[in-house]
């Protein structure tokens, strides 16, 4: 099976978790749980990979800091 979209998790740098998903919507609804820091002890990276290789990241903080790229 072929998969368009890969959304990974990273917590302070270290790989915690892939979805790999062949639907658009099912990609975007994973993409927006991605709201705070989780577990992490400083920082949480979630990256969206689309189907073009383009990659979105957010970062979320502790300390309330948030990155969109």
């Amino acid at each position: 099976m072929q998969y368009d979209y890969v959304i990974t998790t990273y917590y302070d740098g270290e790989l915690k978790n892939t979805h790999r998903l062949t639907d658009l919507f099912d990609a975007v609804e994973v993409w927006g749980l991605c709201k705070d820091f989780g577990d992490a002890k400083e920082y949480a990276t979630y990256n969206f990979t689309d189907l073009t290789g383009k990659m979105y990241t957010k970062t979320f903080y502790r300390n309330g800091e948030v990155s969109i790229r």
